[in-house]
């Protein structure tokens, strides 16, 4: 992704989907945690909540219907084990996670634990985007409006190290991945 592409999708020329997984490493460079049903902030802040207790910083981000919580990784992270820790965050808390025969719930970014080669996964909606159902830009809690205050605030929040996520996911088991999409060949990867 280019300098030029991030103008553009903040400018609202059009928005980035960001696919989470690298398809040769199996690994990740963020996760988000989306959710847009019933009571969905007091849930992300029961999330955001128990993160911090972890010393993991998230950014809550708004949204059309609910809003993401975005973790950063300090290095690419196993997807898997990425998939484990907020699963059983949400487990934890009580929430209910989308795929585990749910229609509604927190639905966890990447949303497998591989990918095959040339396949994409699901793609989420890059931060700052604009949102092409609500034709609007959202925000992150906690930072002010104007565009350098977000990319400040990202730059700041702790991010998420291999060591800590390993010590979080010790002896739990790896969820199995949500319904595989059909198609996910298709489409230019990271644009929407």
């Amino acid at each position: 992704m280019t300098k030029k592409t991030i103008r553009r999708h903040l400018a609202g020329e059009f928005t980035v989907g960001l696919y989470a997984i690298n398809p040769s490493t199996q690994r990740c460079k963020w996760v988000a945690i989306d959710a847009d049903y019933k009571n969905v902030m007091e849930d992300l802040l029961k999330l955001q909540y128990q993160l911090w207790q972890d010393g993991v910083e998230p950014a809550l981000e708004m949204s059309k219907r609910g809003g993401h919580l975005w973790i950063l990784l300090a290095t690419p992270l196993l997807a898997s084990a990425c998939r484990v820790y907020v699963h059983d965050l949400g487990r934890s808390l009580g929430l209910p996670v989308k795929g585990w025969g749910l229609a509604d719930g927190i639905e966890v970014f990447p949303r497998h634990n591989a990918i095959g080669e040339g396949e994409f996964g699901n793609a989420i909606r890059g931060p700052l985007g604009v949102h092409r159902g609500a034709g609007r830009q959202f925000w992150f809690y906690g930072a002010d409006y104007k565009l350098e205050a977000p990319m400040a605030y990202l730059n700041h929040l702790r991010k998420l190290t291999e060591e800590e996520l390993r010590r979080f996911v010790a002896r739990r088991e790896i969820p199995q991945d949500s319904a595989r999409v059909e198609g996910n060949r298709a489409g230019p990867p990271g644009m929407l």
